[in-house]
C-alpha cells in the first residue's frame, strides 16, 4: 500500500516527466516561422566566360545566372590580379531567375579573375578564372587554285592568327616546322610527299582543319593514312530543303554566345558517311549525320567539316558559326601549348 507521502513524490514525478516532454521538441526543432525564413533565403548562380573572345576581342565577356529569394540585395565585387577592377550591387526584382552580362578588359599577360558574392559584408562565394596566355599562331591555309575570300575574311578579324595562304602544288615538298595549324580547303588530291608531312606534323601534335572535297574516291583513300571518314554520298539538293545544327557542347564549351547562330543555321548539303563515327562527332546535324568529326592521329589532331564553304551548300549564319568554329580549334590550340 502507498502511503499519502509516497503518493505525493509519485504525482510531482509524473507532472515533472510531463513537463519535460512537452518542453524537449520545442527545444530541439526551430519554430514554423524560423523553419520558413530559413528554407526562403538563398543565392544560387552560375557563372561563365567566354573565352575564345580572346581570339578577337580585346574584352571578355561574362554571364552571370542566378536565383535570389528571400534577400534584397547581394554585392558583387571583379578583382584582377588581386586588384579590385569593378563592384556593384546585385538588387532582387522579382526574385526569379535574371541574367546579367558584362566585359572585363585583358592584357597579353596571364590574368586571373576572382569574382566574389558579399551579403552584409561576408562573402557567401567566390569563383576563380584563369585566361590563357594570347599569342599569335601560325597557320597554312592550302587551296586548290584561289584562295578562299570567306576564310580570308575570318582571319582578317583574328588579330592572333598568322595566316598564310598557298596554292597547293603536288610536287612541291613543304616544310611545316614553325607551323601550328594547317587548313587543308576543299583540295582533291594529296600527293606521297605532302601526306608523308603531314603525318610527321601530326607527330608533332600539329593541328590539322579539313574542309572535305566532293571527290569522293580522292578523300576515301585518304582514309588509311589521315583519318579521312570515308563518305558514302552527297545528301541534299536545293535551298527548299535544309537541315539543321546541333551542337554537342564544341562550341558551348568556351562560347555560349554562338547558341543563337548554331539555332539560325542551315545546311542544304553535307557528306554522308560510311560509318557514323559517333565518337568523333562535335557538332551534328539534324540527319543525325556528323557536321564536324574531331580525331586524334597520331599525337595530333585534325578536325573535318562534312560540308563545303559554299552559299549552295549553307546559309550565313553557317559562315558566322564556322568563325567560331575555327576559333575554338585555334584556342584548342592555345589550351594545349599551355599543357
Amino acid at each position: 500500500m502507498i502511503n499519502f507521502k509516497n503518493r505525493k513524490l509519485l504525482l510531482s514525478t509524473i507532472l515533472i516527466a510531463f513537463i519535460i516532454l512537452l518542453i524537449l521538441p520545442s527545444c530541439s526543432k526551430p519554430s514554423s516561422e524560423e523553419s520558413i525564413i530559413n528554407e526562403e533565403v538563398s543565392f544560387d548562380y552560375n557563372l561563365e566566360f567566354n573565352d575564345i573572345d580572346i581570339m578577337n576581342s580585346d574584352s571578355l565577356y561574362y554571364e552571370l545566372t542566378f536565383d535570389m529569394i528571400g534577400m534584397e540585395s547581394m554585392d558583387m565585387s571583379i578583382e584582377i590580379d588581386d586588384t579590385l577592377y569593378n563592384s556593384f550591387k546585385i538588387v532582387d526584382i522579382d526574385s526569379s531567375s535574371q541574367v546579367l552580362g558584362g566585359y572585363i578588359p585583358f592584357n597579353d599577360n596571364n590574368m586571373n579573375i576572382k569574382v566574389s558574392f558579399i551579403d552584409k559584408g561576408i562573402v557567401i562565394a567566390d569563383q576563380y578564372h584563369a585566361i590563357p596566355l594570347r599569342r599569335n599562331i601560325e597557320v597554312l591555309t592550302f587551296s586548290n587554285n584561289v584562295s578562299s575570300k570567306h576564310l580570308d575574311s575570318l582571319f582578317d578579324k583574328n588579330k592572333f592568327v598568322n595566316n598564310n595562304n598557298i596554292i597547293y602544288d603536288k610536287f612541291k615538298k613543304y616544310d611545316f616546322t614553325n607551323t601550328e595549324v594547317i587548313i587543308l580547303n576543299d583540295l582533291d588530291m594529296l600527293s606521297e610527299k605532302m601526306i608523308v608531312e603531314l603525318q610527321k606534323f601530326l607527330l608533332n601534335e600539329g593541328y590539322i582543319f579539313v574542309v572535305m572535297n566532293k571527290n569522293i574516291k580522292d578523300n576515301n583513300e585518304l582514309s588509311y593514312s589521315l583519318g579521312y571518314p570515308q563518305v558514302k554520298a552527297i545528301r541534299g539538293s536545293s535551298r527548299n530543303q535544309f537541315f539543321s545544327v546541333t551542337d554537342q557542347e564544341f562550341l558551348n564549351e568556351y562560347s555560349f554566345l554562338s547558341k543563337d547562330l548554331v539555332n539560325q543555321s542551315q545546311l542544304y548539303r553535307y557528306f554522308e558517311l560510311k560509318d557514323n563515327e559517333e565518337d568523333f562527332s562535335r557538332i551534328m546535324i539534324s540527319t543525325n549525320d556528323p557536321l564536324l568529326l574531331e580525331k586524334e592521329v597520331l599525337g595530333g589532331k585534325i578536325f573535318f567539316l562534312t560540308t563545303k564553304i559554299d552559299p549552295n551548300w549553307s546559309n550565313k549564319f553557317f559562315d558566322l558559326v564556322l568563325n567560331d568554329i575555327l576559333n575554338r580549334v585555334f584556342f584548342q590550340r592555345l589550351l594545349t601549348d599551355e599543357s
